[in-house]
């Protein structure tokens, strides 16, 4: 079974919108996608994690290159700062670890992949969607900035967290912003001191008020080649009670302004480095005094009902978006948007595949959404004092964090971990 050819608008252009479009355009669908944005995106991301068995079914579907880079990651440590510094030179002090399966990625290599399999004639790149309209005889009007107006069979809405679909079909969705935001950079890997600390090892560092995190992953030139690799770093702060540069508070004490890649002012690259050098070890510290310029994120979540009304349907970050702390938005993106293709091969009547793609993907979502929302409040907002932790009672209180959510990090372990986490 299969549904006949039909026209198919997608609103945004990155990691699920080229996803689906290429699979769309192969099963002879008439499409266009509509990427607000101008200029290359593929130099607006970092770092991210994926399913080692979504990246293989990229490959199997011939979405991502064969030799794809990444970096393979087996382990995940938390680390603190010497109460004693001991003989061994280590740069801080490993209290818990554990196995972990997933592949480090740069947005950008992945997006750069996806796009070259999206044909040029159907990619409309400076193109602001700012309304949609249904109407009874099960089509949607597509209506640009520009003056465009378009009628399509199906309106896919893959635009992100300011989606315009998300707007139109639930305009009360359950928006929760925060009062902290992350910090985040890059350096290249012949920049990193002892860079073997980080083979195989992403390490996360707690401290009153947050975490922070490095781990290895691609370059955008280089791939995954030897010492050509990024260290990627993020961490968190809370803007409570402080004048942050760049980053003020709203109204209601949360954060809504971001910091793009390259507009750090010289005031707040000072700032976070001061920062860094405050609450992680001195390591830590360096490699953010090495990063020309890092930039700030806000991190907020959104949930919605559902992932379809009528002919439009919510993707990636426009349907559910969930907080960064659980490393999943690229990937859940690529799996709204693989799954999406799958329910229209199966079926042969667009609203039956609309259903049943909702009934499998909204409840994944809704588990990513009260996953991250649990992570922000027990690893940045109520932390635990870090240094009453060991492997034995962080264990048990990581499990009680995760509760019953579904987290592929360890989940794919079994699996997928070359000794199965033995």
């Amino acid at each position: 079974m299969t549904i006949p050819s039909c026209s198919i608008a997608i609103i945004g252009g990155a990691i699920s919108g080229c996803t689906v479009a290429a699979e769309l355009v192969r099963a002879g669908h008439n499409v266009t996608v509509f990427e607000r944005s101008q200029g290359r995106l593929e130099e607006r991301g970092v770092g991210l994690t994926m399913r080692i068995p979504t990246l293989e079914e990229l490959k199997k579907r011939d979405l991502i290159d064969y030799d794809f880079p990444y970096v393979p990651v087996w382990s995940r440590s938390y680390a603190r700062p010497w109460l004693e510094k001991p003989s061994n030179d280590w740069p801080w002090d490993v209290y818990w670890k554990e196995p972990v399966a997933i592949h480090a990625a740069h947005w950008g290599v992945l997006y750069r992949n996806l796009r070259k399999r999206v044909p040029d004639a159907v990619y409309k790149q400076g193109v602001e969607i700012i309304n949609l309209v249904q109407s009874n005889d099960s089509t949607v009007e597509v209506i640009a900035a520009d003056g465009f107006r378009e009628s399509y069979d199906l309106v896919i809405s893959a635009d992100g967290y300011d989606s315009i679909g998300r707007r139109e079909l639930f305009p009360d969705a359950d928006r929760q912003l925060t009062n902290y935001f992350s910090w985040r950079g890059m350096i290249e890997e012949v920049d990193v001191p002892r860079p073997e600390i980080f083979e195989e090892d992403i390490v996360f560092f707690g401290y009153e008020g947050g975490h922070g995190f490095l781990y290895f992953v691609p370059s955008l030139e280089y791939g995954d080649g030897n010492k050509k690799r990024r260290l990627n770093w993020a961490f968190q702060e809370a803007i409570t009670d402080k004048k942050i540069p760049g980053v003020p508070p709203d109204k209601n004490g949360n954060v809504q302004a971001r910091t793009a890649p390259g507009a750090a002012t010289p005031e707040q690259i000072s700032y976070c480095r001061k920062y860094a050098r405050e609450v992680f070890p001195s390591y830590f510290a360096d490699i953010v005094d090495l990063t020309e310029q890092p930039f700030t994120q806000p991190i907020r979540d959104i949930g919605v009902p559902g992932y379809v009304s009528g002919r439009i349907c919510l993707m990636g970050d426009a349907a559910i978006y969930a907080r960064p702390h659980v490393g999943a938005g690229a990937n859940k993106a690529l799996e709204d948007a693989l799954d999406f293709s799958d329910a229209f091969s199966e079926y042969n009547d667009i609203n039956t595949a609309l259903r049943a793609w909702e009934e499998r993907r909204n409840p994944l979502g809704q588990d990513l959404l009260e996953l991250g929302r649990s992570l922000g409040k027990h690893i940045v907002t109520d932390t635990p004092d870090w240094y009453t932790l060991n492997q034995s009672n962080m264990t048990d209180w990581w499990d009680k964090v995760v509760e019953n959510h579904f987290w592929f990090w360890t989940e794919d372990v079994t699996n997928w971990h070359p000794t199965g986490g033995r």
